[in-house]
C-alpha cells in the first residue's frame, strides 16, 4: 500500500511539497523491510498452529498490513480532487502548432516586397521542427529595383509572373535538413500548379493552407490534380485565433 502512495507522488512531483505533511503520518505507518519480514515469520508460524519463531510466542491471527487500503483509497481521491493555485496552471490562450506554424509562415511573408501580394511557407518535419522557410521575391542576384513588380503589363516581360519565386520553392530551396520528404509545408495561399510540382518531387506529404481565394484559377485547378494523383492530401487550417499582435515591448 506504501509503495502506491510513493507511486503517486512520483506522477505529480509537483505536489509533493503539498502533500507530504498529510502523508508522512501514513508512509511511517506503513511496515519497514526488517518488520515485512517479521510480520510474514508471525503469519507462517501462526498458519502452522501457533508456534515459537526466534524465542517469540507468536499467536494464531491475521496479518494486517500498516496501510489500510480505505486510506490509500481516501488520498487517491484527494489527489484527483486537489485543486492547484491560479498562479500554478499553464495558461489556456497559446498558439496550438498549426495556427504556430501557420503563424511563422505570415510573419516570414512580411519580408516580400511584392506590392501586391505578399505569401510565405513553412517546412515542418515529424518531430514539429521547422526544417524551410520561404516567401516570394525574386531570384538570389537579381535586384529588386531591376525587375518589374507589376501584373497588368500587356508584355508578359514586363510582368511579376516571369521572374518571381514564390514562396514554396523558396521554401524548399532554403532548407536547413538534407532532405524535406514527410514533411507538412504550412502556406498562407493554396499552391499554384508549378509548386505543386515542386511539393511532390521534394517528398512533402501534406499541404497545409489558409486562403483558397484563387480556387477557380487554372493553375488551382491544376495544382489540387496533380496533389490529388500524388496522393498529398491538402486541407484548408482554421485558426482559433482570427489576429495574432506581435508586441515587442511586451518583453519589457
Amino acid at each position: 500500500m506504501a509503495r502506491r502512495l510513493r507511486r503517486l507522488l512520483g506522477l505529480r512531483p509537483g505536489l509533493r511539497p503539498l502533500l507530504r505533511p498529510v502523508l508522512r503520518p501514513v508512509l511511517k505507518s506503513a511496515p519497514g523491510k526488517g518488520e515485512q519480514k517479521e510480520r510474514v515469520e508471525e503469519s507462517m508460524a501462526a498458519e502452522n498452529g501457533g508456534t515459537e519463531v526466534d524465542g517469540k510466542e507468536v499467536v494464531k491471527e491475521e496479518v494486517k498490513e500498516g496501510v489500510k487500503e480505505g486510506e490509500v483509497q481516501g488520498v487517491e481521491d484527494s489527489l484527483q480532487n486537489l485543486s492547484i493555485q491560479p498562479g500554478n496552471q499553464p495558461r489556456e490562450d497559446y498558439l496550438e502548432w498549426s495556427e504556430y506554424f501557420l503563424a511563422v509562415s505570415f510573419l516570414s511573408a512580411m519580408r516580400s516586397k511584392d506590392p501586391a501580394t505578399q505569401v510565405g511557407a513553412c517546412i515542418v518535419n515529424q518531430d514539429k521542427r521547422i526544417v524551410g522557410i520561404g516567401y516570394n521575391g525574386f531570384p538570389r542576384g537579381c535586384p529588386d529595383d531591376q525587375l518589374p513588380w507589376g501584373k497588368t503589363s500587356k508584355d508578359e516581360l514586363e510582368n511579376k509572373y516571369m521572374y518571381v519565386c514564390h514562396a514554396e520553392m523558396n521554401a524548399i530551396m532554403n532548407k536547413n535538413a538534407s532532405s524535406v520528404e514527410g514533411c507538412t509545408i504550412y502556406v498562407a495561399l493554396f499552391p499554384c500548379n508549378e509548386c505543386a510540382k515542386m511539393i511532390i518531387q521534394a517528398g512533402i506529404r501534406e499541404v497545409i493552407y489558409y486562403s483558397d481565394k484563387h480556387r477557380g484559377k487554372t493553375s488551382t485547378i491544376a495544382s489540387k490534380r496533380l496533389l490529388d494523383m500524388a496522393g498529398v492530401p491538402y486541407t484548408q487550417f482554421v485558426p482559433k485565433m482570427k489576429r495574432i499582435v506581435i508586441d515587442f515591448e511586451a518583453a519589457e
